[in-house]
């Protein structure tokens, strides 16, 4: 009798052997593991059976005839023909056997012919569930700025001397390393899915040796260039009810800018902004977890409720003019927010006459800029920008609103004066504002309401309730009273 040693070296089969028939399925039950019942007249034809009850078709040969077994399911014994079933085996052990080749592998080596580095992409973001749709949009942005053709060729048809190709005749910039560096990395994922058999953009490396240093980019609109941007932005943009006519950007993308440029937030947070996100009543925006994991509460000015308010309020015939049930700026068709506004920034910054293509990071700059000319200290930045720094202090984090509000104002009113007004004029002509807003006597007029009072104040809908505001006589009549009407103490 052998020892419990000898047994507990034994390997304990389920297997069977046996001549497989349409019936043989049906005889065989689960076990605690799956196992096999292999035909004995067509080798490598079997029938596997799982834990769960069910069972499968299948076939194994070995490729070229040498090493390991590679299998093949065919399908469900429930849904499968025996006879085809026995036929399919029969045709695909021959393939791996002689022809070496292995279904699965050809399955996937079709579909990969036409995926692309979008594609690709697109994939490494549904596998990667901790990638932050910030570095997912910088993917997909890069590699359309800075290689469009090499990123919608097939990934099996790129070669090492397209590679080659496209460096030679690019800048050679930071950004073209980094979506170098993308679209290698995607690559390597390529090789590992057998989508292909090397990487042209790792033999294209060592060709090229050191990519571009990365910098930190200063690029912004100086003080002495916002008259000018601001003169851009007013020109290229439609005003209340018109449609933009060639040569112009779109309202959604007018509005998106505007955002940027009174907030200085991140260009990812910016244009997927909700309107469940938006607290009129407060007048607070609550940003969605950005870069460093932190929730961003934004004050509004007397700007961003205007703007808000109006694309609330908005109800055109096409999505584009009517206010979408999700996003803030939404696209122009389908059901999603708005993607890339560089064509928009870049006919702003070509028509300002700027040195440089605008971003929505140089406006983030921008933003940080007016608050340094404003003399703001910078923890106020710091603060205004969310950043995750370590000398920012959770209770400073958690400042009050109104200072954080009166910090925005004094930046709306720094590009305001520095523009020659044409912030207010924006207020009247694109967001239906109060027109007394276009008299500088009249817009600096001081402010005895709370919040909510100073916020219909702004709007063109209740200005003739406020015609006088200001002069020793005047009331507030009944009708605004019932609208809300308070002054502060």
């Amino acid at each position: 009798m052998p020892d419990k040693q000898t047994l507990a070296k034994q390997r304990i089969s389920y297997n069977i052997n046996e001549t497989l028939t349409k019936a043989s399925y049906k005889k065989y039950k689960p076990k605690d593991k799956d196992y096999f019942v292999r035909d004995t007249k067509l080798e490598g034809f079997w029938i596997r059976i799982y834990p769960s009850g069910k069972k499968t078709y299948g076939c194994y040969a070995r490729k070229g005839g040498v090493g390991r077994p590679v299998k093949n399911t065919i399908g469900d014994c429930e849904l499968i023909d025996f006879e085809d079933a026995k036929a399919r085996a029969k045709k695909v052990s021959q393939q791996i056997k002689y022809e070496g080749i292995v279904p699965k592998e050809k399955v996937q080596q079709e579909a990969s012919k036409h995926k692309n580095l979008f594609d690709l992409a697109e994939d490494y973001f549904k596998d990667n569930k901790n990638l932050s749709e910030l570095t997912q949009d910088d993917y997909l942005r890069r590699m359309r700025n800075r290689m469009p053709s090499l990123a919608k060729m097939p990934v099996t048809e790129i070669t090492i001397d397209d590679v080659m190709a496209w460096w030679r005749s690019a800048e050679g910039t930071r950004s073209d390393g980094i979506a170098f560096g993308y679209a290698r990395k995607l690559l390597d994922r390529a090789v590992a899915l057998s989508y292909v058999k090397d990487n042209p953009f790792s033999y294209a490396k060592i060709l090229i040796g050191e990519l571009p240093s990365i910098k930190q980019k200063a690029t912004h609109v100086a003080k002495d260039e916002i008259f000018d941007f601001f003169k851009a932005l007013s020109d290229s943009s439609p005003v209340h009810g018109a449609r933009p006519y060639r040569g112009q950007i779109t309202s959604v993308m007018r509005d998106y800018l505007l955002f940027l440029l009174l907030t200085g937030k991140r260009r990812t947070e910016s244009l997927s902004l909700k309107w469940e996100n938006i607290d009129f009543k407060r007048g607070l925006i609550t940003l969605d977890k950005g870069k460093f994991g932190k929730v961003d509460v934004v004050p509004m000015t007397d700007m961003l409720f205007a703007m808000l308010d109006y694309r609330f309020r908005m109800e055109g015939k096409t999505q584009a003019q009517r206010k979408h049930p999700l996003w803030v700026f939404q696209s122009r068709v389908g059901d999603k927010h708005i993607t890339d506004p560089d064509k928009a920034l870049k006919k702003i910054g070509t028509n300002s006459g700027l040195k440089f293509g605008l971003s929505s990071h140089d406006v983030r700059r921008t933003f940080a800029t007016a608050t340094r000319e404003l003399g703001m200290l910078p923890e106020d930045l710091a603060v205004a920008l969310n950043h995750g720094k370590a000398n920012v202090t959770e209770g400073y984090v958690e400042t009050n609103v109104e200072y954080k509000r009166n910090n925005l104002e004094q930046v709306a009113y720094f590009y305001n004066k520095q523009s020659g007004g044409m912030m207010n004029q924006f207020l009247v002509h694109w967001y239906q504002g109060n027109e007394d807003f276009l008299d500088p006597m009249e817009a600096t007029k001081p402010k005895q309401m709370d919040f909510q009072t100073s916020r219909m104040h702004l709007l063109g809908r209740h200005q003739d309730e406020f015609h006088g505001y200001g002069h020793p006589e005047w009331k507030p009549s009944s009708e605004l009273k019932k609208k809300g009407y308070k002054e502060t103490t």
